[in-house]
């Protein structure tokens, strides 16, 4: 009795790769198609909705299959992360033509949701976090890979989730030994966990991975050598990243420390509360204050004002020459919509470095990094044009990129391809090989033409024809009608129906040459493309400077447009814990309200030495909770440093920012309505200082009533 064959040469290959990735989906490259086998197939099946089939693959049993494009990765990708999976890419490394046996195959890279950078419209960070715990401390290091930025810092354990939530990672690394399911950030936040080696988390090993990237004796110059804990988790994230991923961090260029100094602190409590980011209601963006202010040109600016929003100044200085540049502007209408204008035509330069970077860009992303870079010199001479230091501060962090612009834009065709080889990438006169072969090329197709038009003419066969295909290269095809009029010299090389193909030795003669030039050119092309992405690679510190430059310019320009359009009015910041607003209006409401109806302003008046609390008593639907709402807004977008809606305003500068607004219980985690709004008193109690702001929407609901009366008349009398 015969043993039953084994696995084919090629699934051996797979098994190999797949042993590498155990709780990975692994995508192999078969030709045009990426193919999943097995347990990845049957997941990948139901996740993608496509057909579950099954090959042979030598044994007596088939095995399962599914697969798609190569060229629709970027559409099923996403799908199956979203899922909660990780992918292996698992590409061809080596030219099938040149391969001897089965092609050589390699993970190219590993997705994660931390990591998935196909975000099309930019509007918002998706970072990928790492953890290190020592005691009551914990170490961050927070990575977004579409943009490179990464930022570092420590806080007790029991600030974590608050810092956390300002960079909502979707994936966050953790060593082994760490048990996450209880914790509150998990609980909180729940985000995909990736467990990794303790050993990983040694800070010297750290330390010498960050000095070897960043190629430094030391980190003290990105102020970032106080943080051992976040030092470590950076060099975790490194070498996940790296080593794990396979994801190159080339466009990572510098290190940002996160500290409270000069932040005013926004807990999780009052970010809901005022509906910044997400309303209450409909847990969209519709009727929050990032949908009214975000009224950006620019995918860049876009995500600074999130950050903005999520973190608002509280250094008065700071505050004040954000306002400076606003007011500069709010002067200028017609230069200001002329800047905008500008801004609205410019590419996301982080995200093309990025994909620089990781070897993902394409010949028209570099373009457009030129064509921006170009741009650059006029808009700092329209800015030039504004009086006032801080604009020109502005326009003085602008770095020379110039030289980077004129390279790019020399190098490539005017009108480069999305990919390499479908259309010129790189312009003439830049290598005189390829000008060569391109000739030649040309050359090439204009005798195959005048071959055709000479047999016809020779023959008398006016349907003749010159054709090509991947089979047989080039052919002359001859309907049967004049097949007796075909030489001797023309050897038959395929029959169908209504037509012979045959070839010459003239033809395959010239075939050699016009193929051979094609892949001549495209390996020169590929060749010249990448050698001009590592040259901007080199200047990647200066374009991300620019493009940090213009993220504020664009997120400025907004606040001025919108103090323009909305009747918004310059903040008086003080340094005393005082708040007076004129005719304050709420800056969500206003903007929902139809047109024919009005907004009816409110006035404020505090001071911490004269009237610290102030008391609001009506009738249900009389508006208290919307007051309270529009006083925190407006307090929140000048520490952001916007304009308000109130005809004139003096702000003391808030440090921390508390409300505790509306009713909603945590039935899955345990607690009631009264409970919910017991933790959201005891954390403004614990942590509210001289300078912060308070807002209270009732205490002591869901008890009995003198037992609620008690609870208010405590805290208020403890808060004065």
């Amino acid at each position: 009795m015969s043993n039953p064959p084994g696995p084919t040469p090629l699934m051996r290959q797979y098994e190999e790769i797949k042993r590498q990735y155990p709780d990975t989906l692994v995508l192999f490259r078969m030709g045009d198609f990426f193919e999943t086998f097995n347990e990845d197939a049957k997941i990948t099946s139901r996740i993608l909705g496509i057909v579950l089939t099954k090959r042979s693959n030598g044994a007596a049993a088939d095995t399962p299959l599914a697969g798609f494009p190569h060229h629709a990765l970027d559409t099923y990708l996403p799908k199956l992360v979203k899922a909660g999976y990780r992918v292996a890419i698992c590409e061809q490394v080596e030219d099938p033509k040149l391969a001897k046996g089965i092609v050589k195959r390699e993970v190219v890279e590993v997705v994660t949701p931390g990591t998935l950078t196909t975000d099309r419209t930019g509007k918002s960070n998706q970072y990928i976090a790492a953890l290190h715990f020592e005691k009551d401390r914990a170490g961050f290091a927070c990575y977004d890979p579409a943009t490179g930025e990464f930022f570092l810092g420590e806080c007790p354990n029991d600030q974590l989730v608050e810092t956390l939530r300002k960079f909502a990672p979707r994936e966050v690394v953790v060593a082994e030994s760490v048990t996450y399911s209880t914790a509150p950030w998990y609980r909180e936040l729940r985000p995909f966990v990736t467990k990794v080696e303790d050993g990983l988390f040694h800070l010297q090993d750290c330390l010498k991975r960050l000095q070897n990237h960043f190629q430094t004796v030391s980190l003290k110059g990105f102020g970032v050598d106080r943080y051992p804990l976040g030092l470590t988790a950076a060099g975790v994230l490194f070498a996940h990243n790296q080593d794990t991923l396979n994801s190159p961090m080339d466009h990572v260029l510098r290190l940002r420390p996160v500290t409270r100094e000069g932040i005013m602190i926004l807990d999780g409590f009052t970010v809901r509360n005022l509906e910044l980011f997400q309303s209450l209601i409909t847990q969209g963006t519709h009727g929050t204050l990032l949908d009214i202010l975000d009224q950006t040109t620019t995918s860049g600016g876009s995500r600074l004002l999130r950050q903005w929003l999520m973190r608002p100044l509280a250094e008065k200085a700071s505050i004040d020459e954000r306002l400076e540049i606003v007011a500069a502007l709010v002067k200028e209408e017609v230069l200001l919509a002329d800047l905008r204008d500008r801004l609205k035509r410019l590419v996301d330069m982080e995200r093309v470095l990025s994909r620089i970077s990781m070897g993902k860009a394409h010949p028209k992303d570099v373009s457009a990094l030129g064509t921006t870079l170009q741009a650059l010199p006029d808009i700092r001479q329209l800015l030039e044009r504004i009086e006032g230091s801080a604009v020109t501060g502005l326009v003085s962090d602008f770095e020379d990129t110039d030289a980077v612009a004129a390279e790019i834009l020399n190098t490539l065709d005017p009108d480069p391809p999305v990919q390499i080889g479908k259309s010129p990438t790189i312009a003439a006169g830049i290598h005189p090989e390829l000008d060569e072969l391109r000739t030649l090329l040309q050359g090439g197709k204009e005798w195959l033409r005048s071959l055709q038009e000479k047999e016809r003419e020779r023959l008398q066969i006016p349907s003749l024809k010159v054709g090509f295909n991947k089979v047989f290269g080039y052919y002359l095809e001859v309907t049967k009608a004049h097949l007796e009029r075909v030489p001797a010299t023309y050897i038959r090389k395929q029959t169908l129906v209504n037509s012979e193909r045959y070839i010459t030795p003239e033809l395959k003669e010239y075939e050699e040459k016009i193929l051979t030039a094609e892949e001549r050119i495209l390996t020169l092309e590929t060749e010249l493309f990448y050698d001009l992405c590592r040259s901007v690679l080199r200047r990647g510190a200066a374009i991300q400077k620019n493009s940090e430059v213009l993220n504020r310019l664009d997120v400025l320009s907004t606040f001025a447009h919108l103090a323009r359009h909305r009747r918004y009015c310059r903040p008086v910041m003080v340094d005393e814990p005082i708040l007076e607003l004129k005719d304050n209006r709420h800056p969500v409401v206003e903007t929902l309200l139809p047109a024919s109806d009005r907004f009816i302003p409110n006035d404020v008046s505090m001071d911490a030495a004269k009237n610290q609390i102030q008391l609001i008593t009506g009738p249900n639907m009389a508006g208290k909770s919307t007051y309270l709402r529009q006083i925190g807004l407006t307090v929140v977008m000048a520490q952001m440093g916007s304009f308000v809606p109130a005809s004139s305003a003096r702000i003391g500068v808030v440090d921390k920012l508390f409300t505790r607004v509306g009713a909603s219980d945590n039935l899955a985690g345990g607690e009631s309505t009264f409970l919910v709004e017991m933790n959201e008193a005891a954390n403004i109690l614990n942590n509210a200082t001289r300078n912060s702001l308070i807002l209270l929407d009732e205490i002591g609901r869901g008890t009995a009533t003198y037992d609620g009366l008690s609870l208010a008349w405590a805290i208020t009398e403890y808060l004065h």
